[in-house]
């Protein structure tokens, strides 16, 4: 009797399960997976070291800087430019003669790489006499700036009083998230 029962119950569970696979039902299981992308903020800075000057002759956008920019912050970027000098390439200490004034420093962009989706392009040319600009890519991405191409440029009147040697100023670039 008890072999019958064992055997009547078997066959109906081995029914059952028959018929949930006919049918196309599994038994379900469910969990949860998942990962975070870091946080990406990288600046490259290469400095051109051999400004030609000429005392006699204006220079207009001459490139001092040139880099790119990978960010991938939702909120954006921003580039924060700073001139030791503000402002002036100098010879030793500087003074009259021995400073060439450039003031505004222009921020050239997309040269190359990919500004990321829903970010405006901080191209603009601003004052650098207090120390430092800052240039801004703002609202929201949807994707990543990769590679994005920026060059840094500045522009000086003619000034025959300049003394000859070697000027120089120390631009530093910082890049940080937009907070």
């Amino acid at each position: 009797m008890k072999t019958k029962t064992v055997l009547r119950k078997s066959a109906i569970g081995l029914t059952i399960v028959s018929a949930f696979a006919l049918a196309g039902i599994a038994p379900a299981f469910a969990g949860t997976i998942g990962g975070a992308v870091a946080p990406i903020n990288v600046v490259t800075q290469n400095d051109v070291a051999n400004i030609t000057v000429v005392a006699a002759d204006a220079q207009t956008d001459t490139t001092i800087v040139t880099g790119t920019i990978d960010n991938n912050d939702a909120s954006g970027w921003k580039l924060t430019i700073a001139s030791a000098n503000s402002g002036k390439l100098k010879k030793g200490a500087g003074g009259a003669g021995r400073e060439i004034l450039y003031t505004n420093i222009n921020l050239v962009t997309g040269t190359s790489g990919t500004l990321g989706t829903g970010l405006t392009s901080p191209a603009a040319s601003k004052d650098v006499t207090l120390g430092s600009a800052v240039y801004a890519a703002l609202t929201t991405a949807t994707s990543a700036t990769v590679g994005y191409g920026y060059a840094l440029k500045i522009s000086w009147p003619a000034d025959t009083s300049m003394l000859s040697g070697d000027y120089q100023d120390t631009i530093t670039v910082t890049l940080a998230n937009n907070i």
